[in-house]
């Protein structure tokens, strides 16, 4: 059986980190797995980078369509995500595409063209797409928030100012509908990265009759595994003495991230943790809080050094599909204090691997902080906890498990 995972990058990212940690672990597993991206960071013979065809017209096309889409995105009146179905490249991505019995479709936004790609796939080979956020089930925003237009057909988006019912959300919607619902019956199935995102998924009028499953992300928890804590800090630089909180995401300033909320929180403490955190851009509004900035890490050995240098991981998103770096945490032994978010809870069992705090609720996050800084038993039970939480549920062995016995079932299912 051969898969082709199809995604924007092989490791940049939470959504294209977990593709390509999906795509080891069926090679582990004996799998011929490959993937198909447009930008290529690891050395990895099995993955494919698609380089644009070089023609004078072609190029042309390209850049006229790359303008085109922004054109249409400048009409957005508010800070936002909008992930469109559409790509620059316009199909002809999908021309050099390796073959596969089964198309596993990631975090494939502004590389492939989602309606070129699912009218040109043959009825017979399968098509799961990984839902890695809300957009493949909205007109194509990637958190929906308090609106719940995606359960009809979008329209009136807010993120463009709710100006007119036939807008860009709505005709995305529509192209998605149209494509999604050509597959033969048993030859498409959505995978969701939590239950809150399954759920949300099946409110959606855009997969109405249309499967959809849970199967929770995998890493490697020989990487991601407790060690000498003070040895971690040390290495790092980070004091030894002092309590230690971090905090980490691909866009440490994304205001979904919620660091407005972990600074508050830190602030309204008696004692005052010290902060680490790491990832793209420096975090703003840290004034006096003692902290360092790693930058952005990509060794996942330095990350798991990261973790294991702090008391407890802090996860202040205010939307949030998953939350990788809480599970990189708990396997880790590092006990998370968490927004009850999306589907992090998923990964934070509150009281069993760290503690939960209402959503944009910093006194509560600041409390659950406080609480397990000052509890050691507290601390040593929700550690193991989450370690043996992570051994049980979210290994790189089970995830390549339950994707082959979905793409089996897929494959078995004759059209």
């Amino acid at each position: 059986m051969k898969i082709v995972h199809l995604s924007l990058h092989d490791r940049y990212g939470g959504a294209c980190i977990a593709a390509y940690r999906q795509h080891t672990a069926l090679r582990q597993a004996g799998v011929d797995s490959q993937m198909w991206v447009r930008f290529k960071v690891t050395n990895d013979p099995h993955v494919n980078a698609y380089t644009p065809f070089p023609g004078p017209l072609v190029r042309a096309k390209r850049i006229f369509n790359r303008y085109f889409l922004r054109y249409q995105h400048k009409k957005f009146v508010r800070q936002g995500v909008f992930l469109d179905d559409r790509s620059e490249h316009g199909g002809i991505e999908l021309v050099m595409m390796p073959a596969a019995d089964v198309v596993n479709v990631q975090s494939f936004w502004k590389f492939i063209h989602l309606p070129s790609l699912l009218k040109s796939i043959p009825a017979s080979v399968p098509v799961v797409i990984t839902m890695h956020e809300m957009a493949p089930f909205t007109g194509g925003c990637d958190y929906a928030g308090n609106c719940s237009r995606f359960q009809q057909q979008c329209g009136n988006c807010p993120l463009m100012g709710g100006a007119s019912e036939v807008d860009l959300s709505r005709r995305s919607w529509q192209r998605k509908f149209a494509v999604y619902h050509s597959r033969p019956a048993g030859k498409i199935h959505f995978v969701a990265d939590s239950h809150w995102l399954a759920a949300e998924a099946k409110r959606s009028g855009l997969l109405a009759g249309l499967p959809v499953s849970v199967i929770h992300y995998g890493l490697d928890t020989e990487v991601y595994r407790p060690m000498d804590r003070a040895f971690a800090r040390t290495v790092l630089g980070i004091p030894v003495a002092v309590p230690v909180v971090s905090f980490a995401a691909a866009n440490v300033d994304d205001r979904r991230k919620g660091v407005r909320h972990l600074i508050e929180a830190i602030q309204s403490m008696t004692v005052k943790p010290f902060l680490l955190t790491w990832g793209r851009n420096f975090p703003p509004m840290l004034g006096s809080i003692a902290h360092r900035h790693l930058g952005n890490i990509e060794s996942e050995h330095m990350m798991s050094l990261a973790y294991n240098a702090t008391d407890v991981f802090v996860m202040s998103s205010l939307e949030e599909a998953f939350g990788q770096t809480a599970l990189e945490a708990i396997a880790c032994g590092t006990p998370v204090a968490a927004f009850a978010a999306g589907g992090i809870p998923d990964i934070v069992r509150h009281e069993q691997t760290g503690l939960l705090a209402s959503v944009a609720d910093s006194r509560q996050l600041s409390a659950a902080i406080a609480r397990i800084l000052g509890d050691r038993d507290l601390w040593n039970r929700l550690s193991l906890g989450g370690r043996k939480w992570a051994l049980e549920e979210f290994t790189m062995e089970l995830n390549a498990r339950r994707h082959l016995e979905l793409y089996h079932s897929l494959l078995h299912n004759v059209v």
